[in-house]
């Protein structure tokens, strides 16, 4: 496939100043089954992970255009009279459009039950990607990862500096045998996530994530039809490397988790019922959403 090359990529692309933060950050936090006394402590906690997340610079990386939006949903767990378990919920997306405030949802991640911390109303937070702590180290490690996807979608493999800082962390962490950072867990989470981002056995997967963008949904907006068709083309790719990759990979099933929603809304009803059948074989969880997407149903 031709790639297709767009003079208006996006706004990321048009700004000409440096904004040298990378992430804006909306955190809400469920303190439903906390007591009245663990509400009091945690009174400050918002809007000092706002806080920390929105003025710290995570990445090496010249920042260019807008900052990526992020909403981050954290249940937190009471163990101890400062001590809490948290379930957390994360979303990024990625800036399409600048005309309509235009943006796709770029990657959803659930870390349940895996982050253990204590705090209290005086705690200070700074950023060193070079330093462990059990409060801060898991939101630059997924700040990081989710600045590496956005690069990714602008420039291939442009997130590799984010991935090694955030394989930093995970190393740190796993030095110092902490909860959730376990380097022997078969189970998905930020061990298998990150060793999948810092794998080059998924360059190619991560290749055609460029092209899913530049060649999709950039196009969308100028070419409905030829982007479709470029979608299409590069779903069967990332069909053909699924069957040569053969092991499970978090990262392409996560792509999916947080793609479902998207390639059901571009395709139901599409006229070829191939690019149905690639999805149902790279996201056979969701088969009865494409099913219904390909009868034009909802």
């Amino acid at each position: 496939m031709k790639k297709i090359i767009i003079l208006f990529l996006s706004v990321s692309v048009l700004t000409i100043s440096v904004n040298a933060q990378e992430i804006e950050c909306i955190v809400d936090v469920v303190t439903e089954s906390l007591s009245q006394e663990h509400t009091m402590n945690l009174e400050s906690f918002k809007s000092k992970i706002e806080n920390y997340i929105n003025s710290n610079k995570f990445s090496d990386v010249d920042w260019e255009g807008p900052k990526i939006p992020v909403s981050i949903s954290i249940q937190l767990i009471p163990i101890g009279q400062k001590n809490y378990s948290a379930n957390m919920f994360i979303v990024s997306k990625r800036t399409i459009s600048e005309e309509n405030d235009g943006a796709a949802v770029n990657m959803k991640f659930e870390d349940n039950g895996k982050w253990n911390f204590e705090y209290s109303m005086g705690l200070s937070l700074s950023y060193d990607y070079n330093r462990f702590d059990n409060l801060s180290s898991i939101l630059d490690f997924y700040m990081l990862i989710i600045i590496g996807l956005d690069l990714d979608t602008y420039d291939e493999l442009g997130g590799d500096g984010c991935f090694r800082r955030a394989k930093n962390i995970f190393d740190l962490a796993s030095l110092y045998n902490a909860h959730g950072w376990s380097s022997y867990s078969t189970d998905y989470g930020r061990y298998t996530l990150i060793g999948d981002l810092s794998s080059p056995r998924l360059d190619g997967f991560r290749k055609l994530v460029l092209d899913y963008y530049l060649d999709g949904l950039e196009l969308l907006q100028f070419d409905r039809a030829e982007a479709l068709e470029n979608i299409a083309y590069i779903i069967n790719k990332m069909a053909d490397f699924k069957e040569r990759y053969i092991a499970p990979s978090h990262y392409i099933d996560a792509w999916f988790f947080t793609k479902c929603n998207e390639l059901c809304d571009l395709f139901r009803g599409y006229s070829n019922s191939r690019v149905f059948r690639n999805l149902m074989y790279l996201d056979p969880i969701n088969t009865i959403r494409y099913e219904a997407a390909k009868d034009n149903k909802r």
